[in-house]
């Protein structure tokens, strides 16, 4: 039997379920909003995903306000301007 030349650490995920089901809800969203054409907010949900990841729940968990990321075609703008 051959041994390993190193030996992993449980990641951030895998040590915390609730972040781990979070992780796949941004994965999902993200998909969503950029088939949808809504780039900017499929990039912000990417932006989570990678947070959790890295383990930063505290960043990640921030609500996202959709409302300065939104893309209007009728006035072109992006947000409420």
């Amino acid at each position: 039997m051959v041994k390993k030349a190193y030996k992993s650490d449980p990641s951030f995920l895998e040590n915390n379920t609730e972040y781990y089901i979070q992780y796949f809800e941004f994965i999902k969203n993200e998909s969503i909003w950029n088939n949808s054409g809504q780039y900017w907010l499929g990039k912000e949900y990417g932006n989570r995903a990678k947070a959790l990841l890295n383990g930063n729940p505290d960043i990640a968990m921030v609500p996202i306000k959709s409302e300065t990321y939104y893309y209007n075609k009728d006035t072109m703008n992006i947000g409420n301007q």
